[in-house]
């Protein structure tokens, strides 16, 4: 049996990274958030918030499952008040977040 695991620049999932002069930068997901590309979505969190702290924005995610949940909770056992906010304009995805309680350990915000 063979196994493939995709490249990322065939993963469904894409990141933009905004650093404002002041304030917290805005790590921005694309695309959906399920066991293909939660690996990757939590390398992008540990590598933004060995940095500095960040906002998430999940607003192009419409698909977020357990798994997005899981790297986030992952990212945050190692730094716990690296993410300022989690910005979530999907009732989908907000469902999903509450659901799971991550709000329990960051803010949820529908948007900006």
């Amino acid at each position: 049996m063979t196994s493939h695991t995709p490249s990322t620049d065939q993963l469904p999932i894409s990141f933009t990274i905004d650093a404002p002069v002041t304030g917290s930068p805005t790590l921005t997901v694309h695309g959906d958030v399920d066991l293909v590309t939660a690996f990757e979505f939590e390398t992008a969190l540990r590598h933004r918030l060995a940095v500095s702290a960040l906002v998430l924005d999940l607003g192009g995610v419409e698909f977020f499952s357990s798994a997005g949940v899981t790297a986030i909770e992952n990212a945050l056992a190692e730094s716990p008040h690296a993410i300022d906010s989690v910005i979530a304009p999907s009732m989908r995805v907000r469902r999903t977040l509450g659901v799971l309680e991550l709000d329990r350990l960051v803010p949820i915000t529908v948007g900006e």
